[in-house]
């Protein structure tokens, strides 16, 4: 998932290396600032932040290639999982919030410059992909069901292989596209979701779910477009968007959900697959599992 072969090695709080190598400098500035800022905001007086041991960073390319970004950012630096990140992923508060793979990346993006609140959904995938590979090894095992026989089988798929889905199609100056519903015949204005945005959507739709009890209904679909549909029919009032939408025929909304997809920044997650009983080769969708951070998990 990157571009860089090499692994950079930087120093924790801020030890000089003696290789003078600029890009080395500067990701080791940039780690000794994340430290050192980090410590500041706990509290950590600066002879106990650990100046000795070296953490390798790696560069991640962004399938959005930063053209949603202010400033254009095509990478973002991370360091490579730790002791410290493995208290991360089994805390068990943490799991049962659904925060635990958001913490992790706020512990390893080093990059002050994009934080994973700001970046787009697709973007964070691939930098936890990158981050599992060099963490837990490349091999992500499946369980998959083949479409000729109907067996189910278990395989793996090499991380590596599966690509960056760069954006297809530039936004407008505010960051928005532009789309026109078949069936309604109006233009329809909206922009990519980022992990801020995934997290206010989880609260709410919790928040609706206690409100409304169980009714055995998500609104998660109507929630996801009035956060994400900016103007509907030229109108850009969010009371018109939400009714708009509530009578938007099925056709129109899955037109565009399939739209989205289409020109949204993402990993390809389509992969190969051929069956161990029958030998029939095809194309799937590679599932996202627990095991993709717990490889141990039974599942």
């Amino acid at each position: 998932m990157s571009d860089n072969n090499e692994n950079n090695p930087i120093t924790l709080g801020g030890n000089k290396s003696n290789n003078t190598n600029e890009p080395n400098q500067n990701a080791s500035q940039q780690q000794n600032e994340y430290v050192q800022n980090t410590a500041e905001r706990a509290n950590i007086p600066a002879e106990f932040v650990d100046t000795e041991f070296l953490t390798p960073t790696d560069e991640v390319s962004l399938p959005s290639q930063g053209k949603y970004y202010p400033n254009g950012q095509k990478t973002v630096r991370v360091k490579f999982l730790t002791a410290e990140d493995e208290n991360i992923l089994t805390s068990p508060d943490l799991i049962k919030n659904g925060k635990v793979l958001d913490v992790l990346l706020e512990s390893a993006i080093i990059d002050k410059s994009l934080r994973p609140d700001d970046m787009l959904i697709g973007d964070k995938n691939a930098v936890l992909l990158s981050l599992r590979s060099s963490g837990y090894g490349d091999d992500y095992e499946v369980k998959m069901g083949c479409p000729e026989c109907g067996e189910s089988y278990v395989t793996k798929v090499k991380l590596s292989e599966l690509k960056n889905k760069e954006m297809s199609i530039d936004p407008d100056q505010n960051g928005e596209f532009s789309v026109e519903l078949p069936k309604m015949k109006v233009e329809v204005k909206f922009r990519l979701l980022t992990g801020k945005d995934e997290s206010y959507l989880t609260k709410k739709v919790e928040h609706l779910k206690k409100l409304k009890k169980n009714t055995g209904t998500s609104s998660l679909l109507t929630e996801r477009y009035i956060l994400q549909l900016m103007e509907f029919g030229g109108n850009r009032d969010k009371i018109y968007i939400s009714k708009a939408i509530s009578s938007m025929p099925i056709s129109d909304s899955y037109y565009l959900r399939e739209y989205i997809k289409i020109i949204e920044p993402s990993v390809d997650m389509e992969h190969e697959f051929e069956c161990t009983s029958c030998g029939h080769v095809y194309e799937d969708t590679v599932p996202i599992t627990a095991k993709l951070f717990w490889p141990n998990a039974k599942i």
